[in-house]
C-alpha cells in the first residue's frame, strides 16, 4: 500500500493491492471512503462502475459475477478518504496467520494469539495494589442468618511519565460509624479516587475541601462527588461538583463544675436526634482548637452525638466551648458546587482572587 498526500489537506489518496479470493469481498485500508473516487484496475484495466458493486460505509467491493478474471489476477484499488487521525482497528491482540503443514495446498488459517491475562496486564507495570475480600456469615438464637462482606483495595503508581494516580476503594456492609475515641479515624465505607499531573489533578469520590481566601472566604466540608485543580505559572484554579453528606451546624454552650460530659450536640433548631458524620467535628474551649483521643483532649459518640472531656482538659463553668461538626437527620441530602481561583499579576505584585460557594 503505497500513501501520498494530496493539495487539499482533508483529504489522502489510498492505493491498495489486492489479491483474488474465492469470498469474492475486498476490504480496503482507508478508513473513510469519499463515494465515487474510486478507480479499481484488473489486470491494467480500468473496471467500470456496472462491474462492482462498493459498500463505502464498510469499505468492501466486490466484482460482479458477469465480470470475467482468473484466480492469479491482481486488483488495484486507487481512492479518497478523509483525512483523520484514527486507526482503522484498535487492537491489543492480535490475530496471527499460520500454513496449515499437514496439507500440500497454500490453505491458511487463523489462529488466536493465547496471551495469559495477569495483573501486570491489568494494572500495568508501575502499578503497586494490596487489599483483602472477606466474606462470612452471622447467626444467633436471638437473630437472623446473614451474610456479611468487606473490600478494601488500595492502588497507587504511574500510569505514564506525567500521570500518577493513588485510589483507596472500602465496602463494609455494617451500619455503624467508627468510634471517636482516637486520633485517627478508619471509615468503613470509602471511594476515593486521585489523578495527578504537574499542572491539574482530579479526585473523585469521598474527599475534603479546604480553602481559605481573606476573612470570609473560609470553607472546610466532608463531600462527596469530583473535584479538579489545575495550576498553570502564575494562576489556578478549582471547581467541585458534589453532595454533602450531612448539614452544617455549630453549638456553643457553657461548661459545668466538674463535669466532663457527656455534653449533647444538637442540630439546627435544637434538634436532638442527629448522627454526627465521623471526622468533621472541630472542637474548640475557650477559643483553643481541642484534640481528639482518650490520651488526648475529648472523645466523641457520632451516634449518640455526645462528646465528653478527657481529664487533660478540667472543664469548669468558665469554659466557653464551640462546636462545629456535620451531621444528618437521614432526611435528604445537599447539593454542593464551587468553584475559585486565583492569578497574579504584575510580577507578583498583584494578586487576585474569586471564589463562589
Amino acid at each position: 500500500m503505497n500513501n501520498y498526500a494530496q493539495n487539499n489537506f482533508k483529504y489522502i489518496t489510498h492505493v491498495d493491492t489486492l489479491l483474488i479470493n474465492y469470498e469474492n469481498s475486498y476490504k480496503v485500508s482507508g478508513l473513510t471512503v469519499i463515494p465515487s473516487t474510486e478507480t479499481i484496475y484488473l489486470d491494467n484495466k480500468i473496471l467500470n462502475k456496472n462491474e462492482y458493486s462498493f459498500s463505502y460505509s464498510k469499505g468492501i467491493f466486490s466484482l460482479s459475477d458477469s465480470l470475467h478474471y482468473s484466480d492469479y489476477d491482481t486488483l488495484i484499488v486507487e481512492y479518497k478518504s478523509l483525512r483523520l487521525a484514527l486507526h482503522k482497528e484498535y487492537k491489543k491482540r492480535t490475530l496471527i496467520r499460520k500454513l496449515d503443514k499437514t496439507k500440500s495446498d497454500s490453505v491458511s488459517y487463523v489462529v488466536k494469539e493465547s496471551t495469559p491475562l495477569t495483573e501486570e496486564s491489568i494494572f500495568g507495570r508501575n502499578m503497586q495494589k494490596s487489599g483483602t475480600i472477606v466474606r462470612g456469615f452471622t447467626f444467633g438464637t436471638t437473630k437472623d442468618f446473614s451474610l456479611n462482606s468487606g473490600l478494601r483495595l488500595q492502588l497507587s503508581g504511574r500510569l505514564s511519565n506525567d500521570i500518577e494516580v493513588v485510589a483507596a476503594l472500602t465496602d463494609k456492609n455494617t451500619p455503624i460509624q467508627p468510634e471517636g475515641n482516637t486520633a485517627r479515624l478508619e471509615e468503613l465505607d470509602k471511594v476515593f479516587i486521585l489523578i495527578k499531573h504537574p499542572n491539574a489533578q482530579g479526585t473523585f469520590g469521598d474527599y475534603f475541601i479546604k480553602r481559605k481566601i481573606g476573612e470570609f472566604g473560609s470553607i472546610d466540608r466532608k463531600l462527596q462527588g469530583i473535584k479538579g485543580e489545575f495550576n498553570y505559572k502564575t494562576s489556578a484554579g478549582f471547581v467541585s461538583f458534589a453532595t454533602s453528606k450531612g448539614k452544617f451546624n455549630t453549638n456553643y454552650f457553657n461548661g459545668q463544675d466538674g463535669v466532663q460530659g457527656p455534653y449533647r450536640l444538637t442540630g439546627i433548631n435544637s434538634k436532638r436526634d442527629i448522627i454526627i458524620i465521623a471526622g468533621t467535628e472541630k472542637v474548640y474551649v475557650d477559643g483553643i482548637r481541642q484534640k481528639r483521643g482518650e490520651h488526648n483532649d475529648y472523645v466523641i459518640e457520632y451516634g449518640n452525638a455526645q462528646i465528653t472531656f478527657t481529664p487533660n482538659k478540667l472543664i469548669t463553668a468558665a469554659s466557653r466551648i464551640n462546636v462545629d461538626f456535620e451531621y444528618t437527620d437521614r432526611r435528604y441530602s445537599r447539593n454542593f458546587f464551587g468553584a475559585g481561583g486565583v492569578t497574579k499579576l504584575l510580577n507578583n505584585k498583584l494578586e487576585l482572587n474569586f471564589q463562589y460557594i
